[in-house]
């Protein structure tokens, strides 16, 4: 018996709660990707866990890049390294008490994480490392992996630092400010137990597409999901190829 089928949709379950439809008609779109991996003495919480720069290069290009573009690949997006960079923090007069800023850093009543932690992790960046103004709107991405990034929080797109997301390698968000743990690399989709490290990456890197929280339930951008809606790819394919232009 024969099929006719209307469209060419490629159909792959990633999750017990989502279908992800990926368009294969849709025209691949390569993006660049730079990894800091900020190397620093260790960071000490104060429940007294001593956080240390603990992911590696190897764990970049075997684990959370796969695992990345995995994700990615429901938009017909492939993300390349472009670099990773072992990148030192910058050493300047009050960079300790920056540091502690970070880490004691909490939510307020209203859930809202502290924005001015912000600005300090932004003067830890080596600035011949980032995008120059000029080339921020191109074909470069950046991620940085700090130790921790504040209590509570595991990911920020920096909208206005150029969108030079951050991550933390060490995270309590998923144990509501108790001592940190490493952040897992990866995790299984129907056995979700705090958000991995690829997913952080994925979901920072849907904000800088302008991918937005409110856009859905269950999915990449809100909640435990994977699953990037067609509305989204239309958004995120269209800011890829804005910047794209741009080179």
């Amino acid at each position: 018996m024969k099929r006719v089928y209307t469209c060419l949709i490629i159909v792959l379950i990633i999750s017990a709660n989502s279908t992800i439809k990926i368009n294969a008609q849709s025209k691949t779109i390569k993006l660049n990707l730079r990894i800091h991996i900020m190397q620093t003495t260790p960071w000490i919480h104060s429940s007294g866990v001593s956080m240390n720069s603990w992911v590696t290069s190897n764990d970049v290009t075997e684990v959370i890049m796969p695992e990345l573009n995995k994700i990615w690949s429901q938009a017909n997006i492939i993300w390349n390294v472009e670099s990773i960079i072992k990148e030192d923090i910058v050493i300047f007069e009050g960079q300790n008490e920056a540091i502690s800023y970070i880490i004691d850093s909490k939510r307020d009543s209203e859930g809202r994480s502290d924005k001015e932690r912000l600005p300090h992790l932004y003067s830890l960046m080596q600035p011949q490392n980032r995008s120059k103004k000029k080339k921020i709107d191109s074909n470069l991405y950046h991620i940085y992996l700090f130790p921790f990034i504040g209590n509570t929080s595991q990911g920020n797109a920096m909208k206005k630092f150029g969108r030079h997301a951050i991550v933390g390698i060490w995270s309590n968000k998923h144990n509501r400010g108790n001592s940190p743990e490493k952040t897992l690399l990866k995790e299984d989709y129907d056995l979700w137990k705090r958000g991995s490290l690829s997913r952080t990456i994925a979901h920072e890197l849907g904000h800088v597409l302008r991918l937005t929280h409110n856009q859905c339930s269950i999915c990449l951008m809100k909640g435990r999901g994977y699953m990037i809606t067609t509305e989204q790819i239309k958004i995120s394919r269209k800011e890829a190829k804005r910047r794209l232009k741009n080179i």
